[in-house]
């Protein structure tokens, strides 16, 4: 019985729980690697790889459904400080972020077929790069700022 006492304080956000940090800020980056991999591989030829693999949809369904079930754990886990504002930023990022992707994959395969053919010919969409840049962002500035309010 003395052993499920420390659980309590981590679940109820008492006590730290880094695992759930480290899989905060791995599920932003992938994320945001993933919704950016068109503009990264423009500018860096080497990523052209990654940006492949993670264009697939079995990888997009992983980012985003990864992206966004952590995101709304972490509103209620916090790494430190008050419960909801202890990771704001990266948690609606990485909700917001989840969302998109998965929107994306199921847009592309059920909603919409008629207009696949001419979506793939046209440019990236602008807030892909954006948000997925904001990802990384929240990503790095988690990592080195853990305990900060709203990052």
């Amino acid at each position: 019985m003395g052993g499920a006492l420390p659980m309590i304080d981590v679940v109820l956000g008492r006590g730290k729980m880094l695992q759930f940090y480290f899989l905060s800020i791995v599920c932003n980056l992938l994320a945001g690697v993933s919704l950016s991999a068109d503009w990264i591989a423009q500018k860096i030829k080497g990523f052209l790889p990654i940006a492949a693999a993670l264009s697939g949809r079995t990888a997009k369904v992983i980012a985003g459904l990864s992206s966004l079930l952590v995101g709304l754990g972490t509103l209620f886990v916090p790494v430190e400080g008050p419960i909801i504002l202890g990771d704001l930023f990266p948690s609606v990022m990485g909700m917001a972020m989840g969302i998109a992707l998965l929107f994306e994959v199921f847009r592309q395969d059920a909603v919409l077929p008629v207009e696949r053919g001419e979506k793939r010919d046209r440019p990236p969409v602008g807030y892909r790069t954006t948000l997925g840049m904001l990802g990384i962002a929240a990503a790095v500035l988690h990592f080195f700022l853990p305990e900060r309010p709203f990052l």
